[in-house]
């Protein structure tokens, strides 16, 4: 046989499988935090402010995607945005390691700098804002 073939290994060829594993895991856990709008405006806030209460950061989502250029989101909007932050949001954002949640506030985790880099990446070409 030659030493292209497979050799019924189901290693990968390069490094520890763990550790690969690990890595495509926590990207995948990256990629589905930031798949919401309302998370990713939730982290683009907290680079700036680092600890904030869940209600000052509905209002500043609210108002950030649900304005319109008549005016400010409503009440009965911002409760809806608080509610999800509460209750999907901020949960997901905490299961990614991503923020982390006590006595009603939220808090940027110590991100890695490659986390960093594209959350930094994303906001700026969402909003036009660079971070760093």
């Amino acid at each position: 046989m030659g030493g292209d073939e497979h050799s019924g290994d189901d290693r990968p060829p390069h490094g520890d499988s763990h550790d690969r594993d690990r890595g495509a895991d926590s990207m995948d856990e990256l990629f589905t935090a930031l798949r919401n709008r309302d998370r990713r405006y939730a982290l683009y806030f907290l680079l700036e402010h680092r600890t904030v209460s869940v209600d000052e950061l509905a209002d500043v989502v609210a108002g950030w995607t649900r304005a319109t250029a008549y005016g400010m989101a409503s009440r009965r909007v911002r409760d809806h945005v608080l509610l999800t932050l509460r209750h999907r949001h901020v949960p997901a954002l905490v299961e990614a390691g991503l923020v982390r949640t006590e006595n009603g506030t939220v808090s940027l985790e110590a991100l890695s700098p490659t986390t960093r880099a594209f959350i930094d990446r994303a906001c700026a070409v969402e909003t036009g804002v660079a971070h760093g």
